[in-house]
């Protein structure tokens, strides 16, 4: 246990570069999203609304991925999530084929977004057709139509009759029933409007793309530290991956994932404006516990010898790792951005508080980490 709590102490002193953290992410691959809808739709204002970026970010931080298509990685730093988008679908003279093959080999979930007053829809629905056909490994659910433009078309039955038009002729296109939201996101003064179809979206986002859940979860936030904490959600969640992916490896993640957990918390430290040392480091982990410390350590340690098991190792050894080395480093920096809030602002950490929000956090981490584990064998 001594041993342990020295190696993890030394990773936060000492962490690894950030070159090797972005080489073992490598291991797992972005969930891509294929935004597909006709020029002016709205799928810019769809992405702002899931990342919080602002448009000229989103516009400036596209790259080409094709002649014609690009691809938004976001956050840009410590990429979770990769947006394409299929630019000039609907104008003269543009050709999508060498698009879509290109693309679709890649894409784990399609979001068509359509405008709710625009009943012109026939080169998103043939692309559909013809995907659906192509690209099995998309699965029949995982598509999300976004309705934008709500107020554009006038009165609550006027809506329904043209959702309603609309998605048949989506449902027929694809072959399969489409989860659907109808959405505005005009602005009003300098925000969104309340009642947006935000939160819907994200949900249904979350249901096709489980990984994303804990990113797109917009819990609201009852305080100010919780407020400070969804600011960070998207970093936490990018070391939770990659202690994850270097938890792939029989043995290999006995020591890689106490690297990237320190790694993290040297992060959530200079987000705070401090640095950790001896004093505060054995604070942090005396309010989690010694029984929460200890139960890790050795049970970081039977997972690894379990995926030495011919066969058992392969398989549920390894995938039980990567769901449990995401679940903890996800709760560890969760209690850590609590402690780090506390002691920023001068308080003194509770430390059943702390624990109370460690275990929720390891609690929902281990679905997404069961989501990422699935991902990352589908892959191989």
């Amino acid at each position: 246990m001594k041993g342990f709590a020295e190696r993890l102490y030394a990773a936060v002193v000492n962490p690894p570069a950030d070159e090797t953290l972005e080489a073992v992410h490598d291991v797992l691959p972005l969930p891509v999203i294929w935004l597909l809808g006709k020029t002016g739709a709205g799928k810019t204002s769809v992405i702002r609304q899931l990342t919080g970026d602002s448009s000229a970010a989103i516009g400036n931080g596209f790259r080409p991925c094709t002649s014609t298509s690009g691809a938004y990685d976001f956050p840009v730093d410590h990429p979770i999530v990769r947006f394409i988008d299929t630019r000039g679908l609907g104008e003269a003279e543009y050709d999508p084929e060498a698009d879509v093959a290109e693309l679709g080999t890649g894409s784990h979930a399609l979001l068509v977004v359509i405008r709710l007053d625009d009943p012109e829809q026939s080169v998103v629905l043939q692309l559909l057709q013809a995907m659906r056909k192509r690209f099995p490994h998309i699965g029949a659910d995982a598509i999300l139509a976004v309705y934008t433009g709500r107020d554009l078309v006038a009165g609550e039955a006027g809506r329904l009759r043209t959702l309603t038009h609309q998605q048949a002729a989506l449902e027929a296109a694809w072959g399969n029933p489409v989860a659907n939201c109808l959405v505005d996101f005009s602005l009003v003064g300098e925000d969104f409007a309340a009642d947006n179809g935000a939160a819907e979206l994200r949900a249904l986002l979350a249901d096709k793309l489980p990984q994303l859940g804990l990113w797109l979860q917009q819990q609201r936030a009852d305080s100010k530290e919780q407020t400070n904490f969804q600011r960070l959600r998207a970093e936490v969640h990018w070391y939770a991956a990659t202690a994850a992916a270097s938890d792939a490896v029989p043995v290999v993640g006995l020591a890689s994932v106490p690297l990237v957990q320190g790694k993290l918390l040297h992060s959530l430290a200079r987000r705070y404006g401090t640095v950790w040392d001896r004093r505060s480091f054995s604070e942090f982990a005396g309010a989690l516990g010694s029984s929460v410390a200890l139960k890790y350590a050795l049970g970081h340690g039977a997972r690894q010898l379990g995926k030495l098991v011919p066969g058992y190792g392969q398989l549920v050894g390894t995938a039980l790792s990567m769901s449990v080395s995401y679940a903890s480093t996800w709760a560890i920096g969760r209690a850590a951005c609590y402690y780090l809030y506390q002691r920023e602002h001068g308080l003194a950490p509770d430390p059943q508080a702390m624990r109370a929000l460690y275990r929720d956090a390891l609690g929902s981490g281990r679905q997404q980490g069961a989501a990422v584990a699935e991902q990352a064998r589908h892959e191989k």
